[in-house]
């Protein structure tokens, strides 16, 4: 053979030889057959098939020896199989979001049912709490024999508390039910137990007293008891404490009658109420309006001449809002510190506004 005919037979076969297989085809091979390769098979498969063409495309550019086409196609095929995985990671946390989803609606009912039996059960403890402290001041107590004339003294001062507690009692009962049997009675009682704390007998009636209370406090749990046993988990007053908590610097607490709110110096020096008053009075209003099932009672305490105030008092409450609005006077009879003590008229004079309490 001549040595033209080798050159061209030489020729002829490295023509004819593959070309070299370019590394970013192994790097599309490892993603094909890697771990993720078969959720996003499952969860992203137009995605997947859209790389598997491409791959492919990839290997008919290299066995026809087009190196160029090769690259270019691995390329792509690489970007899809990332974009097939992100796609299979979407599919897999929409799956588990879809899951808690339905996991969540499944646990609610259950939630709130256990939410409802807590508020009842917590509205029972408190109706059973009021009753236990009725019953435990309706025992009878041994009659108080006379004292000397200090324990007397004392023994006076608290029988006046008493009566002024058990009447704000008996009208708390008659704001939520003007029909309650036995109210009218029990404030007729306490008239005639007023007139004669007025004076000075030579025994207190402490025990007349303790039981005008206990009677007043009776007939209230029993006109709240309809709204607690049809609406036992309402939890009217706790919403209204926490409303009342964020109405400037008010500190609203509960007692027997419902949520207290305590004012000092609404009044200026000619009676009028003071521009800060005014603001207070209109933010109660405001929210007794808004919980009307709280009727009001405004309790003045400290010096006489209390009907002018009162009008002021409950006029404000009203144009502002709120619903029932009754007035009480308590005078001296729940003071703060001894009326003896020097100084001692500003810390008693003082104007309650009670919200009682539908239910415990």
């Amino acid at each position: 053979m001549s040595r033209f005919a080798l050159l061209a037979a030489s020729a002829l076969l490295l023509s004819c030889a593959s070309a070299p297989r370019p590394r970013i085809m192994a790097d599309v091979d490892a993603a094909a057959k890697g771990a993720q390769a078969e959720e996003s098979r499952l969860l992203a498969p137009q995605a997947w098939a859209a790389a598997e063409a491409l791959k492919a495309r990839a290997e008919a550019a290299h066995r026809d020896g087009d190196p160029t086409s090769a690259q270019i196609a691995s390329e792509h095929a690489l970007a899809a199989y990332s974009h097939a995985f992100v796609l299979a990671r979407l599919a897999r946390a929409e799956r588990t979001l879809e899951k808690a989803n339905r996991a969540l609606a499944q646990a609610k009912p259950t939630r709130a049912d256990i939410d409802e039996k807590h508020r009842r059960v917590a509205a029972e403890a408190a109706d059973l709490e009021l009753r236990i402290r009725v019953a435990e001041d309706a025992v009878p107590l041994a009659p108080n024999a006379p004292a000397s004339p200090e324990r007397e003294k004392a023994r006076l001062d608290a029988a006046r508390a008493l009566a002024s507690q058990a009447r704000l009692l008996c009208v708390a009962t008659r704001l939520l039910d003007p029909k309650k049997d036995g109210v009218g009675a029990e404030l007729d009682k306490l008239t005639e137990l007023d007139r004669r704390l007025t004076g000075s007998p030579k025994a207190t009636p402490i025990d007349a007293a303790i039981a005008a209370r206990s009677s007043c406090l009776r007939l209230l749990t029993e006109a709240r008891r309809p709204l607690a046993q049809a609406s036992p988990a309402a939890g009217l007053s706790d919403a209204l404490l926490s409303e009342l908590a964020r109405v400037g610097s008010l500190h609203p607490f509960r007692d027997d009658r419902g949520v207290v709110v305590t004012l000092r110096g609404l009044f200026d020096a000619k009676g009028g109420l003071t521009t800060e008053g005014k603001r207070v009075l209109e933010a109660l209003g405001r929210t007794a309006k808004a919980h009307a099932a709280f009727p009001i009672l405004v309790v003045v305490h400290g010096r006489g001449g209390d009907d002018a105030r009162k009008k002021t008092l409950a006029d404000a409450l009203t144009a502002a809002g709120a619903g029932r609005v009754e007035t009480a006077s308590a005078g001296n009879a729940q003071p703060v510190v001894d009326p003896a003590r020097a100084g001692s008229g500003p810390r008693n004079e003082r104007i309650e506004i009670v919200f009682v309490a539908p239910a415990p």
